[in-house]
């Protein structure tokens, strides 16, 4: 059985866009002089998008960003932006839909192919989004991140060797990105290798420990009798997320077989 891990990680790794000009408090509505010009109007609302982007602020990202779209409906930053507001809030077809509005417009848009294959990885559309991170790759082929994230996707098809492939290509690239580590101990795992598996989960847990993490690790430990080990991963699990089931069920397996 594959080690779930946890797929926030993955929608981590989902980034809004370029970045844009200096530091301006996100406010609402927008206030300008008279007599600014349309592209004085642009510039000011893409400050201030930025700054809603800093403070998180989605709903103002996408009124913000509506708005520059209304002004300039060519401006690749501002679909970007919104795409990226428009998943993070859960409306998943008005952010595909940007995404696919700049691949339609502008298909060399690197960006735009990773953001909506990211998007299709976190809804689980795994070939859709293989296929645009592929696309991504083919315009940046150093592109760490779009890598592993193609990796994660055939992992989840059961294609461990397509996924060991690209995991190692992402990490080879940047090797500071725990969701790659977990991914391909996943594969280690799946694989049996479970001392690789525990590196790699090892390393992920190093980058950004988080209970999932920990608990998958905990699996491996198992797996190579080491009961110690396991157990304190469990533990280290629930100490971090006390509800979490598969740990819980991993101190009282370990528990009763040793009574």
């Amino acid at each position: 059985m594959i080690i779930r891990v946890l797929f926030l990680v993955v929608l981590l790794v989902v980034v809004l866009g370029a970045s844009i000009a200096a530091p301006r408090k996100c406010v609402s509505p927008p206030l300008f002089e008279e007599g600014l010009s349309k592209e004085e109007r642009i510039n000011a609302l893409m400050q201030r998008g930025a700054a809603c982007v800093r403070e998180g602020n989605l709903a103002q990202i996408i009124a913000t960003f509506s708005e520059v779209i209304g002004l300039d409906p060519n401006n690749v930053d501002a679909y970007i932006n919104r795409g990226g507001a428009y998943i993070k809030s859960g409306l998943f077809e008005l952010g595909l839909a940007d995404y696919s509005h700049i691949i339609r417009k502008k298909p060399g848009v690197m960006q735009a192919w990773y953001n909506r294959g990211t998007a299709f990885l976190a809804a689980k559309h795994y070939d859709a989004a293989i296929a645009d991170l592929s696309e991504a790759i083919r315009l940046k082929p150093d592109f760490a991140r779009a890598y592993c994230n193609r990796g994660f996707a055939r992992l989840k098809k059961s294609d461990y060797e397509g996924a060991l492939a690209d995991l190692n290509a992402g990490i080879k690239r940047y090797a500071d990105m725990p969701i790659c580590y977990y991914a391909r101990g996943e594969v280690h795992y799946s694989g049996g290798d479970y001392e690789e598996a525990v590196e790699d989960f090892t390393e992920g847990i190093r980058l950004s420990p988080n209970p999932q993490g920990y608990e998958s690790r905990g699996k491996a430990f198992e797996r190579l009798g080491d009961r110690d080990k396991a157990l304190s991963d469990y533990q280290a699990a629930l100490k971090m997320a006390p509800s979490y089931k598969s740990a819980q069920e991993g101190v009282k397996r370990l528990s009763q077989k040793y009574d």
